[in-house]
């Protein structure tokens, strides 16, 4: 990403330069807030996916196996 920053003339270069770096640093800080944030909230929506399905009523009886017509003689 590329900043342009419109100084006056008559700043001190070392000046702009260390506004520079806060500003670099600031951006780094709320960046690693939003990283940190999305993958709590992200946590907190698969949860909620998995409770709501835990909920759901049970439709079909059959084991896992029957569902997909396994069988062990088919195997060898």
């Amino acid at each position: 990403m590329q900043i342009t920053i419109n100084a006056p003339d008559n700043l001190p270069h070392d000046f702009i330069q260390l506004q520079i770096r806060e500003l670099e640093a600031k951006l780094k800080q709320h960046a690693n807030r939003l990283i940190s944030g999305n993958t709590f909230a992200k946590e907190q929506a698969i949860m909620q996916i998995s409770k709501r399905c835990a909920s759901l009523p049970e439709l079909d009886h059959r084991s896992s196996d029957e569902i997909i017509c396994f069988e062990m003689g088919l195997m060898s």
